[in-house]
């Protein structure tokens, strides 16, 4: 009888402790993007070095928290507006940082799944290392040549809740990319139960 116990006692702690991995270990990136790196004070010039990287295209610096459903709808959104844009000279960098008291992990790999583009790269702050330099704006948008010396420099376009102003995004985005046939937009609106 105290074999079994054990037995089941140790079955269940692994269900447990596998759960608990699965729910709040490091998620893994969408194929074809990088992999998540955890910024610290160390190696935050990274960020600043695929930024200044990318200055010959659009960049989109989105500082989001991988919990609240405000930040869940923006990821989201801001892949429409990848996909709408396909092709064109886009780079997003997506940075989750801990917003909420359940932000105490970094994001899931369902959570990095709502950005797929390949175009993007995703970044996990759990010292608040960039919104303590720019402010907690959700969206950016730096036009080609903008360059990030000691600070990020201001951005063509900011948006706080990018859902509300998703035609904004797009339309500035139409502004400053050089004239193609972008696909047809996407209705924003996502069923709660893919949330």
């Amino acid at each position: 009888m105290k074999k079994l116990l054990a037995v089941w006692g140790f079955v269940m702690l692994s269900i447990l402790g596998a759960s608990v991995w699965y729910l709040f270990g490091p998620g893994t990136a969408p194929e074809g993007q990088p992999p998540l790196l955890t910024l610290a004070p160390a190696n935050l010039s990274r960020l600043q070095t695929d930024f200044n990287a990318a200055a010959e295209q659009i960049r989109i610096v989105a500082v989001l928290s991988p919990t609240r459903l405000e930040s869940l709808q923006a990821a989201s959104t801001l892949q429409i507006l990848l996909t709408e844009f396909e092709g064109a000279p886009i780079f997003a960098q997506i940075i989750w940082e801990p917003q909420l008291d359940t932000d105490w992990a970094p994001p899931a790999t369902e959570v990095m799944a709502r950005v797929w583009d390949t175009r993007a790269k995703q970044y996990w702050d759990k010292g608040h290392l960039v919104s303590s330099q720019s402010g907690p704006l959700q969206f950016r948008i730096y036009t080609r040549g903008a360059t990030w010396l000691e600070e990020l420099p201001p951005p063509g376009l900011t948006a706080e809740s990018p859902n509300a102003s998703i035609d904004a995004l797009r339309n500035y985005l139409r502004s400053v990319i050089p004239a193609q046939n972008p696909r047809p937009p996407v209705v924003v609106g996502m069923p709660t139960s893919a949330i």
